[in-house]
């Protein structure tokens, strides 16, 4: 995607005209489809500034480059988010973002929209620019850095044009400014931004957590008590939702919040600094304790017989529960975890999936479904934030996991791997956290069956892959597959990048 102009994408008449140009404008691979109110909203905004440019510009001054370097509808990846414009001065500085509406809307809506906005901007630059549009009222909103929103004048917003900073701007490549890692957050790994609020909840979180709320406040002593399952791949939002909802209803009830992992430093930072918010491993359930709200974390990690004993409680004493989980359906060969995903969906009134992921990059993403699945077919895919390599022997797989340690990477250690060799993270460090750079060996105990699935030999067959899906989709950045000893692996692992 690159900048365009806005005068010149305004003057296309008409819906199907107004895609087509803004493909063509934007180089775009693909050709959104734009309604008639998003092309009448651009033509007017974009009419009222030419207006004002048109009466202060000089005889023979170019008043349409004014209008150069505009993002029109970009969306950053992961996360769904989107900007109606967007631009960013060459040098990072300084940033405009206007959003258009073209019926009335009420002003807290457009506070918080641009609220938010200025949030995800932040880390690009203090200098941020925010307005809103409405074409019914021909109305401009402008948002200040104090929080104030104020209605303006079109001509304030052409002096924030007309600024030298603006007079160059970021061209191309803007995905360059916006990461995962710099909005979405694990509770676990960074405590303070979570309970400093330092986030937002994505439109299905939101929705999520409306629905659920709104299914608690219907709960009464005469109802049975809601259990809700949360389902959802890795680094769709389940544990950060479950986090939120904790400490929202810790306002004014005790929550109790169990997981079927291993507590990390950040499950006591949160643990000691929310009031009623009570976390602990679900091996340490007392039945001897009152909760309001009960939650299980890594629902479907929970032993059965344990399982049991917390949802009899949970029946006994009508407590609202929820029960968030990862089916791990390319890793379950053994077909355990899925009977554990029955027994959570017998225990429930209401199941809530979540679609699509905004932990991990797409090409992250593609790459884990496509190692643990070869028949699962991924075009046009950039995996370049992948290395695939191979040690032919152990002091060579020495040599390439000493380098890549001085890069950055942190390296997991899976079970049944020679730990006293290479070291690395364990499991109890790597659930519940995420890691910037991750560095992963797979030995000739990986092999692709008959039907092109990774499985695993040895003691460890069910573990190791687990653990191998749970360190990629914990990995942000940048991902490293060492093959040690085994060509053929090797050979199956990097065509994934032919398919």
């Amino acid at each position: 995607m690159k900048a365009m102009n806005l005068y010149l994408l305004s003057r296309a008449v008409g819906g199907d005209r107004f895609s087509k140009l803004a493909r063509e404008l934007t180089g775009s691979a693909y050709e959104k489809q734009y309604s008639e109110h998003e092309a009448e909203s651009l033509r007017a905004l974009t009419e009222g500034i030419a207006a004002v440019l048109k009466e202060r510009a000089g005889a023979g001054e170019n008043w349409i480059s004014h209008l150069d370097g505009f993002y029109f509808s970009f969306t950053i990846a992961h996360i769904s988010k989107e900007f109606d414009l967007l631009k960013i001065s060459g040098d990072g500085e300084a940033v405009l973002n206007i959003e258009l509406k073209s019926e009335n809307v009420e002003e807290s809506r457009i506070l918080k929209q641009l609220s938010q906005n200025r949030y995800y901007l932040s880390h690009i630059s203090r200098s941020i620019y925010s307005f809103t549009y409405v074409m019914e009222t021909d109305t401009v909103y402008n948002l200040n850095d104090r929080g104030h929103m104020r209605v303006c004048s079109k001509e304030e917003l052409v002096d924030v044009l007309c600024r030298p900073a603006f007079s160059e701007y970021v061209e191309k490549d803007l995905d360059q400014y916006f990461r995962a890692s710099d909005y979405l957050i694990s509770p676990a790994a960074e405590p303070d931004r979570f309970l400093g609020g330092s986030y937002f909840l994505t439109n299905q979180q939101a929705e999520f957590k409306r629905r659920i709320l709104e299914v608690f406040s219907e709960t009464g002593s005469e109802t049975q008590s809601p259990v809700i399952a949360v389902k959802g791949t890795a680094g769709t939002g389940k544990t950060l939702l479950l986090f939120d909802l904790a400490m929202t209803l810790s306002k004014k009830k005790r929550v109790l919040l169990l997981t079927g992992g291993t507590l990390q430093k950040g499950h006591k930072v949160i643990d000691e600094r929310l009031r009623n918010v009570f976390i602990r491993t679900a091996d340490c359930f007392a039945e001897g304790e009152e909760w309001d709200y009960l939650f299980l974390d890594e629902a479907n990690r929970i032993p059965e017989a344990a399982l049991r004993r917390i949802m009899d409680y949970v029946e006994s004493l009508r407590i609202p529960c929820i029960m968030a989980y990862d089916p791990h359906v390319l890793t379950d060969a053994h077909g355990r975890l899925a009977e554990a995903e029955k027994r959570i969906i017998q225990y429930s009134t209401l199941l809530l999936e979540f679609t699509g992921n905004i932990r991990i990059n797409r090409p992250m993403f593609s790459f884990l479904q496509n190692l643990f699945h070869r028949k699962e077919k991924a075009r046009n895919i950039d995996y370049s934030c992948i290395d695939v390599l191979y040690a032919g022997s152990r002091e060579e797989a020495e040599a390439i996991l000493s380098y890549y340690r001085e890069k950055g990477y942190r390296k997991i250690t899976l079970p049944g791997e020679d730990a006293e060799i290479f070291g690395g993270l364990g499991e109890e460090e790597i659930v519940g956290n995420e890691f910037e750079c991750i560095l992963l060996i797979l030995d000739s105990r990986f092999y692709y069956d008959n039907e092109k699935r990774l499985r695993c030999r040895g003691e460890a067959s069910e573990e190791a892959p687990a653990l191998l899906y749970e360190g990629i989709s914990r990995t942000r950045e940048r991902l490293c597959i060492l093959v040690l000893e085994d060509e053929e692996l090797f050979d199956h692992v990097l065509s994934i990048r032919e398919l």
